[in-house]
């Protein structure tokens, strides 16, 4: 004997969480943030990058040099 429940729907079979948007679902405001934020991500590790190899190599003492 098979019980058929007719109160199942899909909903409870896929709770609703959170979920990433569709891409069409995302307005304007979202991505232009989104956007923004990884412009000043980016701007920071260009700085970060910058200071990194802008340091000269340090000049060895002159009694450190072999002689050549």
């Amino acid at each position: 004997m098979c019980l058929r429940v007719q109160d199942d729907e899909p909903a409870q079979v896929y709770p609703e969480g959170p979920r990433r948007p569709h891409p069409s679902e995302v307005n304007a405001r979202q991505s232009a943030d989104r956007r923004i934020l990884y412009l000043r991500n980016l701007r920071k590790q260009k700085r970060k990058l910058s200071k990194q190899f802008m340091k000269p190599a340090p000049t060895p003492e002159p009694g450190l040099l072999w002689p050549s």
